[in-house]
């Protein structure tokens, strides 16, 4: 058993006993050999942690999207996933990065037998491809234990933590970098800006349909609410409830209406009821923080019974008319019809 200090982010911890006859004592020279020849086998070589900011970064530059998926950029150097974990992101590659070791301090321990504790710092190679320095971090820090048997001093089992230190860049390197993300703000810029514009002619288009030209006719429906006399355009519908005290106007445009069902269904007493169902655009108001500060609007479409009526003559007149005026609609309008 090691006793050690615990080191953040344990990445393994494994007995190694070694064939040969023990050493006679643990300098810094053999503890880096000893270390270097187990770190070999670590996960380390080939599992890197990303930066802070760096998983940011990564989607900013093209290499894996907001789920962590990795794109042809970042598969393409021969990294395999991204790992998003509580102890932080980590890059998978299929090849190995080489690791340089220095050894910190060297301190014996006596816990019922004697122990040598050989504290480390460890940094991946400069060779590591330059597109990985940009996420990841540098290296980390680590401890081996060197056990003292009848035969001397055996190595007896290590544990890596990684560093919140990023890679270091050359000057050539953060140039490029740079030079890189000057050209992914312009064509982020011209992406917007084009969106932008699209937004606004499709806005204009909106308003356009909703401007009534044509009428179709006006249309008297006995319904459950009253009686409701209905104009019929090429913009959408305008009716009138005759109410027990007022009357009441509400207009129905064709853009927010997506489907013109009609349908019909038994009522009470061997009654028979005949209605036109739509689906209708329904926008709600939702935070986004929760706290009701910042506000995005929600679009989905629901299905409601508009007008509902025992006299089938008058609820079919009504739906032919309105359904081919807006099947008219979508026609003219079929690049903002959803």
């Amino acid at each position: 058993m090691i006793y050690v200090l615990a080191v953040v982010t344990v990445l393994s911890l494994f007995r190694t006993p070694v064939s040969f006859a023990g050493y006679k004592d643990i300098d810094p020279a053999i503890a880096e050999r000893e270390i270097y020849s187990h770190i070999v086998k670590e996960e380390a070589r080939f599992t890197f942690r990303l930066q802070k900011g760096g998983f940011e970064k990564g989607i900013a530059q093209g290499m894996w999207d907001a789920d962590g998926h990795l794109k042809a950029r970042a598969t393409s150097s021969k990294l395999t996933s991204l790992k998003r974990t509580g102890t932080g992101d980590f890059l998978i590659s299929s090849q190995n990065a080489d690791i340089r070791v220095k050894i910190t301090e060297i301190k014996e321990m006596n816990l019922g037998m004697k122990f040598k504790q050989v504290q480390f710092t460890w940094q991946y190679h400069s060779e590591v491809p330059s597109l990985w320095k940009r996420f990841m971090v540098a290296g980390g820090h680590g401890y081996a234990a060197f056990a003292l048997g009848d035969d001397g001093w055996r190595y007896d089992g290590m544990e890596l933590g990684y560093s919140e230190e990023p890679f270091p860049l050359t000057g050539m390197e953060i140039d490029e970098e740079r030079k890189e993300m000057q050209q992914i703000e312009v064509a982020k810029s011209k992406e917007e800006e084009t969106k932008r514009g699209l937004q606004i002619e499709r806005q204009k288009r909106i308003e356009e349909s909703k401007k009534a030209g044509k009428n179709y006719g006006t249309f008297s429906l006995s319904t459950r609410g009253g009686r409701e006399s209905c104009k019929v355009s090429d913009a959408g519908v305008t009716c009138q409830k005759n109410g027990d005290h007022e009357k009441q106007s509400y207009s129905l445009m064709f853009v927010d209406i997506k489907e013109i069902r009609k349908t019909s269904y038994p009522g009470t007493v061997s009654k028979q009821y005949y209605a036109i169902e739509l689906t209708m655009r329904e926008i709600k108001r939702v935070s986004e923080t929760g706290n009701g500060h910042q506000d995005s609007m929600n679009r989905s479409w629901r299905n409601i019974d508009q007008w509902i009526s025992e006299n089938k003559t008058e609820v079919d007149k009504f739906f032919d008319v309105l359904a081919q005026a807006h099947r008219n609609w979508r026609t003219k309008f079929s690049d903002i019809a959803e």
